[in-house]
């Protein structure tokens, strides 16, 4: 088997033990997905399986966007409603206070990712450290956030945006951000994301359903590798097959086929053709 998933993660449970459902769904041990979702999150989630585990460096650093409702009044250790919380206040904003502050986000930022993250610091996760009790200081990130919309007001306290960032922007910190311009707390206490790139929520599979459907749910990876086509000749293929010489003037990388096969994404170097990710199935 050798694909991607659009998966519908549930919240509840950490993108790894998404992997883990699905593998023993599939019967394949290949299974990675392409790019984290915190367990409280739900919504897309791509996995690659079998050799599309590969194309991490090419799908998970495409634009997100997600469903998200900020709670004011207070703000956990984790910047989500799992946390504990550390703070509280009776000052809540108005709306226009919190639209104003979460449009003047957008843009590229340096943005500061929650203590209890995924991020790196000196060799550990920011959030098992984070739990040890050990002082965490993550690193500022650059990211942008292309756009926010206010969508509705449950309650006085609870505002629902709709938010387009790229990859790596952390939402909890946009919600604590945006708290911290109105001179208030806010704290993270839904989020959905509808779309990874190409992969929209409208368009995932449920892991109940992945369960019935199995290996049918299997994207080949092509069809999301935003890259041009390039066609090897066909009286080249056993060359190709063989892993010989072949001539070509690719100026980029490219999805290669030859005789309607894909073979993968490659390049030219010093004017030959190098499959620098191979995806042939069999």
């Amino acid at each position: 088997m050798n694909g991607l998933i659009n998966l519908y993660k549930p919240s509840g449970i950490s993108s790894a033990a998404a992997v883990g459902k699905v593998r023993r769904i599939l019967g394949e041990k290949k299974v990675g997905h392409m790019g984290t979702l915190d367990p409280m999150a739900e919504g897309v989630l791509v996995l690659g399986v079998g050799k599309s585990t590969k194309l991490f460096d090419y799908l998970a650093g495409k634009r997100k966007s997600y469903i998200a409702k900020f709670k004011f009044g207070y703000e956990t250790d984790t910047l989500d409603r799992l946390g504990n919380s550390v703070a509280t206040t009776t000052d809540i904003p108005s709306v226009d206070a919190v639209l104003n502050a979460a449009l003047s986000l957008v843009g590229k930022q340096s943005q500061i990712p929650p203590v209890f993250s995924a991020k790196h610091i000196d060799g550990q996760r920011a959030y098992k450290l984070a739990r040890s009790g050990a002082s965490v200081q993550p690193k500022p990130a650059d990211v942008e956030i292309y756009g926010v919309e206010l969508l509705f007001q449950p309650r006085m306290d609870e505002f629902v945006f709709s938010i387009d960032c790229s990859a790596g922007t952390y939402i909890r910190s946009i919600c604590r951000d945006v708290a911290h311009l109105t001179g208030s707390l806010a704290t993270l206490e839904y989020l959905q994301r509808t779309s990874s790139g190409c992969f929209k929520v409208g368009d995932s599979v449920s892991l109940d359903n992945l369960d019935v459907i199995k290996g049918a749910a299997v994207i080949p990876p092509q069809k999301a590798i935003d890259l041009p086509r390039f066609d090897v000749q066909s009286e080249l293929k056993t060359d190709l097959d063989n892993g010989k010489r072949i001539e070509c003037d690719l100026g980029e990388k490219a999805l290669i086929y030859c005789d309607g096969i894909f073979y993968g994404i490659g390049c030219a170097e010093r004017g030959v053709l190098k499959i620098t990710t191979f995806l042939k199935d069999g």
